[in-house]
């Protein structure tokens, strides 16, 4: 009799332990992680290479990883967001855009792009300033240089003429500097009012 209620207690508590984890998996259920790779993603016929976006890696076939830097052409180098290119104040210069030069005053004398107008910021606030500034015609292109970088001098110009009240509406700032258009080749002025002319493409 003793040996019969041994094996029913033995046999109740293996009963209630499997109610127990029954009972713990159907209200506290794990959770189901689901795997997408890349290679089940369907494309269809793009040629857009793959990006893995979970690890940011590209796949090598992407031009931004091909393309090296030191190779792009200087004239086309950008620079701050905004700013036009060394070949874009060329082309403007060629269809004679206004320049103005936002360095300091000996750095005009030495030398800078031809007819360039000196105007930095101070000087537009004077009354010599404003009066010259006033013979740019306010519908035509300007473009404002300084010596490039960091350099906010051109932007300062920049806000000096916006803030003239003479309605100039189209001025863009060259993003590369004076030193940058030197080396590329581009026509200089010089103090002796001599000009130095643009090197043929390709010429060291």
């Amino acid at each position: 009799m003793k040996c019969k209620q041994t094996i029913i207690g033995a046999l109740a508590i293996v009963g209630l332990g499997y109610l127990a984890g029954a009972t713990h998996a159907i209200f506290d259920p794990k959770p189901v992680q689901l795997t997408l790779s890349l290679a089940m993603v369907n494309h269809g016929d793009s040629d857009e290479p793959i990006t893995d976006t979970d690890s940011g890696t590209e796949t090598p076939d992407d031009p931004a990883v091909l393309v090296d830097p030191s190779a792009i052409d200087p004239l086309d180098v950008p620079g701050p967001e905004g700013t036009i290119t060394l070949r874009e104040a060329k082309a403007l210069h060629d269809e004679g855009a206004y320049f103005v030069d936002a360095r300091l005053e000996h750095e005009f004398n030495e030398s800078h792009i031809p007819y360039a107008m000196f105007l930095p910021a101070q000087r537009i606030r004077t009354r010599a300033g404003l009066d010259e500034l006033s013979t740019i015609p306010p519908d035509i292109t300007i473009v404002v240089y300084c010596v490039g970088g960091e350099c906010d001098a051109s932007h300062n110009t920049m806000m000096a003429m916006l803030n003239s009240g003479l309605g100039f509406t189209d001025i863009r700032i060259m993003g590369r500097g004076f030193i940058d258009w030197v080396e590329a080749g581009l026509p200089v002025e010089h103090e002796d009012g001599s000009i130095t002319e643009s090197k043929p493409e390709g010429t060291p």
